[in-house]
């Protein structure tokens, strides 16, 4: 039973995470030759001062 996590900023549509969550659930599908039933997928959206990159916050380098 495949648990996927997909961490991502903020600002992706309904309609867009509807096709992820298709998109990746198809694609177990197809490689695990399982049922879509089994497989779950958490999407987390973490805004710009919780994650960051290359030692600083991303809210730090948005006007860099």
């Amino acid at each position: 039973m495949p648990v996927v996590t997909v961490a991502q900023s903020p600002g992706r549509t309904l309609e867009q995470r509807r096709e992820l969550v298709k998109k990746i659930t198809d694609a177990f599908v197809t490689s695990y030759g399982i049922a879509p039933e089994a497989v779950t997928i958490f999407l987390q959206d973490y805004d710009d001062s919780h994650w960051g990159k290359a030692g600083q916050l991303h809210v730090d380098t948005k006007n860099n």
